[in-house]
């Protein structure tokens, strides 16, 4: 099942401007999906993977509707083809 990967709009810059990037291939995990997609655009990868290769505190990916920090991260099963990675937002 290919992958649709829906960006927030901040990450523009790193994706060559686009906020869907399109995944062809079969995907077990997320983290399967996200390495197709540091292939596409290599920027992306600092900005939403740390150091350690974890996700960011600051960044929410989320498979269909479930966010994947709630689940197994990035060993989150693929169910549906739509991820959307995004900035959570805070201020007060």
């Amino acid at each position: 099942m290919s992958v649709t990967v829906h960006l927030s709009g901040h990450l523009k810059p790193f994706s060559d401007g686009k906020v869907e990037v399109n995944l062809p291939g079969e995907f077990t995990t997320v983290g399967d999906a996200l390495d197709s997609l540091w292939k596409q655009h290599i920027a992306l990868r600092d900005r939403v993977l740390n150091e350690q290769g974890e996700i960011r505190q600051h960044v929410n990916i989320f498979v269909g509707s479930e966010d994947i920090k709630r689940l197994k991260g990035l060993q989150t099963s693929i169910k549906t083809n739509d991820l959307h990675i995004f900035n959570a937002v805070s201020g007060g």
